[in-house]
């Protein structure tokens, strides 16, 4: 494995580089619109395409479970950011992205097992589709799931509920394990999904405005950061996710 070490850390040089390249440059045209819209959205989308082969290139430089379950995740990352980048079909997106967080539910009961500590995947699949139907339980007492809602934004209100659901469980999750064995894979996928799910929030406010009645002000205020708060936080998460699939592995090879 130590010929590998080069290798990996030549191409993590590159991988950070690049990727902080690309963010400088949408980031800046999402501030000051210096970049069409089209040309920030291609580089976005470039930008996670980049983390999807980073993981590939791991996963195939020491083919272990961990490096395969992030080539997974980052698939359907690349298929989501699609339909939510260049398409309509937002619920398409979203479905895709449910598969990711379980995806990385399955990830960290796997790095739960292979730190010998005994647990069960369908339990925490069994709570997380139980906090999902109470979600919706509250929903419906609310009145956002009535019969006045389109059959269309009603399907995409479960499966963001079951994505929120599963992300914030995953947020927990990640945190928990941080705690109990303070890896460096453990610490950056943590940070990760930390900033995963402070993206999503942005883009709860960001897509609110169907649904929730607020100050024209104040949600204006809201809205101008959401709308740049959202990649400010998305891209490094994917890149932190992606890291974490080669630290340890780096540090055993010392």
């Amino acid at each position: 494995m130590k010929n590998k070490k080069p290798i990996l850390i030549y191409l993590t040089v590159f991988y950070i580089l690049t990727e902080l390249i690309i963010y400088v440059s949408f980031m800046t045209g999402d501030m000051n619109g210096s970049l069409k819209i089209t040309t920030i959205t291609l580089l976005k989308y470039i930008s996670v395409l980049l983390c999807f082969v980073y993981s590939v290139v791991v996963s195939i430089l020491f083919r272990e479970k961990d490096t395969i379950i992030l080539v997974a995740a980052f698939c359907f990352t690349g298929i989501s950011d699609y339909f939510l980048l260049f398409t309509v079909s937002f619920t398409f997106g979203m479905l895709s992205f449910s598969i990711v967080q379980l995806i990385y539910l399955l990830r960290l009961w796997y790095l739960d097992i292979n730190e010998g500590k005994k647990t069960v995947l369908f339990y925490r699949l069994l709570l997380n589709f139980l906090m999902w139907a109470g979600v919706l339980s509250v929903l419906k007492l609310l009145g956002i799931l009535n019969g006045k809602i389109e059959i269309s934004d009603r399907l995409l209100l479960y499966v963001a509920g079951f994505y929120f659901i599963t992300i914030l469980h995953n947020v927990i999750r990640s945190f928990i394990h941080m705690n109990n064995y303070k890896s460096s894979k453990s610490i950056i996928f943590a940070l990760g999904m930390l900033l995963f799910i402070l993206c999503d929030i942005n883009v709860g406010i960001y897509n609110m405005e169907g649904f929730i009645t607020i100050n024209q002000q104040v949600f204006h205020k809201l809205y101008s950061f959401a709308e740049i708060a959202m990649w400010m936080f998305y891209l490094p998460a994917q890149v932190c996710i992606a890291l974490s699939g080669s630290v340890v592995k780096k540090a055993r090879e010392k």
